[in-house]
């Protein structure tokens, strides 16, 4: 698996800095595979700059307001200000020559309207990316993010997660491995590692520019490993709060910075932004599933269902949960139904899953010799194996591009 995780190249992400709704939706569609795009709120530079600062995107789309061009021009010249190697690429509702010239004078590259066919939009972000200048790359500062998915709602997810964010934070050295718990039931991660806290999500995301590693460190609660929670709070359907896209990708951003490795729980969550937006941020997605039909189903639709949203997962891997060898269908035949390769396969006794449960401990604690630990301490190192390779092959890539391609 790590040979095959390593291998696996991602496609651009793009931040597009324009209203919801027709124009966004015919960006989207006319990329394509190209990428995916990042919505960031119109006219609001900072957090512009701080999903640009997350997604190290080549290109910017900016909108271009025929009724304030003053604001929106200043838009451009303000981010260029801040990111002198970004591309900006001028979106307009028609041709018009006041919005064209308030766009080229600010620093936009290109000039889009609203509605060009696809094939030109791809051809000429094609023709942007050839010329966009190599973006100093930062990568071994950020953390890597491994996304669990499954969209059956079980307490089996988190029991996973913990598990494998314990694995990791025993397995690397000197790592600084957070659990981001956003699954449905909530704040299952805790009550399985026997932590309390009285910071969640919400915090975090109301906090978002205090947010830095003295404020993790007190706020979230800490095993006796090392490894940090941080959750949706037990009332979680009580906050009236809507989370936006941008403040998703910028909250994902900063715990990168201050986290070498993350694991998030997304089990149960339905088909949407906010599972979309995770999805896409993640390096790696498990997929975990059961022997189970309904599972199966359940879990195709819900990977369906994202990607018809135009998201661009980097890698996917399989997690069959509660093996039975002696049960049709195989696992290896459940991954291939699945159209995605096997990662691990999850059998232990229901008695010594019970009993770490109610212990709020983990097996790797309580049995480390058990198949679930053995196999979950397997897959971490199959992760962080996959991480090493990728950073060696991207440092090369790096490279060659500094190079001019030699």
């Amino acid at each position: 698996m790590a040979n095959e995780v390593a291998a696996t190249q991602g496609a651009h992400r793009f931040v597009a800095a324009l209203p919801e709704g027709r124009a966004l939706e015919w960006l989207k569609l006319s990329l394509g595979e190209m990428g995916t795009v990042v919505p960031a709120e119109t006219g609001n530079l900072e957090e512009i700059r701080g999903v640009l600062d997350l997604t190290d995107t080549p290109l910017l789309f900016v909108w271009m307001d025929r009724h304030n061009l003053a604001q929106s021009a200043a838009l451009v010249e303000g981010i260029l200000d801040v990111k002198s190697l970004i591309t900006v690429i001028a979106v307009g509702e028609g041709v018009h020559q006041d919005e064209l010239l308030a766009a080229m004078r600010a620093g936009a590259r290109d000039f889009l309207t609203v509605g060009t066919r696809a094939s030109e939009v791809r051809a000429l972000i094609r023709r942007a990316l050839d010329k966009a200048p190599v973006q100093p790359s930062d990568a071994a500062d950020k953390g890597r993010v491994w996304a669990v998915m499954n969209a059956r709602p079980s307490m089996a997810n988190a029991f996973f997660c913990t598990h494998l964010a314990q694995a990791i934070q025993r397995d690397s050295r000197d790592a600084q491995v957070l659990l981001l718990d956003l699954a449905i039931p909530p704040a299952d991660s805790l009550a399985l590692l026997n932590l309390k806290s009285s910071f969640s999500f919400f915090d975090a995301v109301r906090n978002l520019k205090r947010l830095d590693r003295t404020l993790l460190v007190n706020a979230l609660p800490t095993h006796a490993t090392g490894l940090q929670v941080l959750s949706m709070p037990d009332s979680f359907e009580d906050e009236e709060e809507e989370v936006s896209t941008a403040e998703l990708y910028l909250l994902l951003g900063s715990l990168k910075r201050y986290y070498s490795h993350l694991v998030v729980n997304l089990g149960g969550l339905p088909a949407g932004g906010f599972l979309n937006v995770m999805l896409s941020g993640a390096d790696e997605v498990l997929q975990v599933v059961d022997q189970s039909i309904p599972s199966c189903q359940q879990n195709l639709r819900r990977i369906r269902q994202v990607e018809d949203s135009g998201v661009r997962i980097e890698s996917r891997h399989i997690v069959v949960d509660r093996y039975q060898h002696r049960q049709a269908p195989k696992a290896e035949m459940v991954a291939d139904r699945m159209g995605a390769p096997l990662a691990a396969v999850l059998r232990t006794g229901d008695g010594q899953r019970l009993r770490a449960i109610n212990l709020g401990k983990t097996l790797l604690e309580l049995a480390p010799s058990d198949p679930y630990a053995r196999e979950v301490q397997s897959l971490a190192r199959q992760l962080l194996q996959g991480d090493e390779v990728r950073a060696r092959k991207g440092g090369l890539a790096r490279l060659k591009r500094l190079l001019g391609g030699r």
